[in-house]
């Protein structure tokens, strides 16, 4: 396990995940829980369009998120 990468940016992966390094797993953490605030201001969210609102937003989302969203938006094997 331990020439496993993590699937965004090949760092070595944070055993406890399995596919993140711990910085992509702790922005995993945080998009999930950001998900769950968004869906009760909006009260129906697809969350391919909550990804897509993060990454409109440019700058003021965190890089990590930004990699995590454009990866679970564009480059997930499974939807």
């Amino acid at each position: 396990m331990d020439d496993i990468k993590c699937k965004i940016c090949q760092d070595k992966i944070d055993k406890s995940s399995g596919k993140f390094c711990f910085n992509h797993k702790l922005a995993k953490t945080k998009l999930q829980n950001g998900y769950e605030l968004w869906l009760k201001a909006y009260d129906s969210l697809p969350y391919d369009d909550f990804l897509q609102r993060l990454l409109d937003l440019g700058d003021l989302v965190g890089a990590f998120v930004k990699d995590l969203a454009e990866f679970e938006l564009y480059f997930q094997e499974t939807k």
